[in-house]
């Protein structure tokens, strides 16, 4: 039985009881975004493109004492590397979330992984370069979105509380999870302290003789207007060797304007070329629909290397954009 039914089953025992008598629906909120950039990228022509376009709804029903939030959107993305499959239209949102301050709550659905809310988001606050489909740009090994995801939480035990995952994208592999993961948060104030351990089957992974562990630790601070955050991933049994990828990122908002600082660095471990990424972004709020930015990516030399190592090294660009939102 894949993940899929176990949601609609859990979903359906959690909700089932007079559900019809007590839900209330609310107007659902309709927001999107377009997105447009001339791109300068290294050994490539340059391009003006809409490179990313976003429309959805959310809306929130209260059911007894729950509060449930669903949400369906559609995107479309022009990729920044050579993978035409990525330039195209797809539903990249389309969950159920469950919460009580009692029991805790539920994710059912495709789009937004944890992970990568809870612990990558910390560091990837850059427009262009980013884990975004239309770039996936950066060093971190994980994936900004994910099909098929089951994640059961925990509710607050003082600044504590917890998550599990089941995130099973391959319905046709044989294994019916496909990832599992499990974290603990922290969140004091403007202070956040998140780790997460991560199992990913080898039938998920093309070739691997075993299966792959993962441990991300992140953290983040707010004061004022400057906002500091910090990742560091480590890679266990994977099929493209063992790494450690460190990130750290820093933004300060002076009236309408932000400027952001990253910097991102790989050690591979003595089986491969070391790797790290420098970013920076200007942006500039004219109002609230609109906005204009500047910025800039300088990644390590791309090493010579065995065709048998994964490399995640992407060229240097520099990206001028507006966006558009509603």
């Amino acid at each position: 039985m894949k993940i899929n039914k176990i949601s609609v089953a859990l979903l359906m025992l959690s909700s089932s009881y007079s559900f019809a008598e007590e839900m209330t629906f609310l107007e659902p909120e309709l927001y999107g975004s377009i997105r447009a950039q001339v791109a300068l990228q290294e050994n490539t022509d340059y391009t003006t493109d809409i490179y990313q376009a976003e429309a959805g709804l959310i809306g929130f029903v209260p059911v007894y004492d729950f509060r449930v939030r669903y949400q369906l959107e559609a995107e479309y993305s022009e990729s920044m590397v050579e993978n035409a499959s990525d330039n195209d239209l797809i539903v990249r949102e389309a969950n159920i979330i469950m919460m009580n301050k009692k029991w805790g709550g539920m994710f059912i659905g495709s789009g937004t992984t944890g992970t990568w809310a809870d612990l990558y988001s910390k560091a990837d606050i850059f427009e262009s370069n980013n884990m975004e489909r239309h770039s996936n740009n950066l060093l971190f090994g994980g994936q900004r979105y994910s099909t098929n995801q089951l994640a059961l939480i925990t509710p607050h035990f003082g600044p504590f509380h917890f998550k599990a995952a089941v995130v099973s994208p391959k319905d046709d592999n044989d294994n019916d999870a496909d990832i599992i993961g499990l974290r603990a948060l922290y969140n004091q104030g403007d202070f956040s302290l998140v780790v997460n351990q991560s199992l990913t089957s080898k039938e998920m992974m093309n070739g691997a003789k075993e299966d792959s562990q993962r441990t991300v630790v992140a953290t983040s601070y707010q004061w004022d207007n400057f906002y500091l955050g910090g990742v560091a991933e480590f890679d266990y049994d994977a099929p493209y060797h063992k790494r450690n990828v460190y990130g750290i990122s820093g933004k300060y908002i002076y009236n309408k304007t932000s400027f952001s600082l990253g910097y991102q660095y790989a050690d591979w471990k003595n089986t491969h070329d070391n790797e790290s990424l420098v970013l920076a972004n200007v942006s500039h709020a004219i109002n609230k629909h609109f906005t204009v930015f500047a910025e800039g990516a300088l990644f390590s030399e791309e090493p010579n290397q065995n065709l048998n190592v994964k490399s995640i090294t992407k060229s240097d660009n520099i990206n001028l954009g507006l966006i558009v939102s509603f």
